[in-house]
């Protein structure tokens, strides 16, 4: 995984062209998993997002959402 792989990489993940119907958990304000911190799940196919444009759209509401966490 050259220059994606790196020692500041957290998560390494695959993406599929298939469609699950898995929802992670997430607080409806933090948009963080209730349970684990700093875990922002998004763009989980049917969960959801439900396609790819939602899903993109939902990236980005959880990256605005970290944004203003750090800044």
């Amino acid at each position: 995984m050259r220059g994606y792989f790196t020692n500041d990489a957290v998560v390494v993940a695959t993406e599929s062209r298939t469609s699950s119907p898995v929802r992670i958990p997430r607080d409806a304000e933090s948009l963080q998993h209730p349970q684990i911190k700093n875990l922002y799940p998004c763009g989980e196919g049917a969960g959801y997002a439900g396609g790819i444009v939602s899903a993109a759209m939902d990236g980005e509401r959880i990256a605005n959402m970290i944004a203003l966490k750090i800044l």
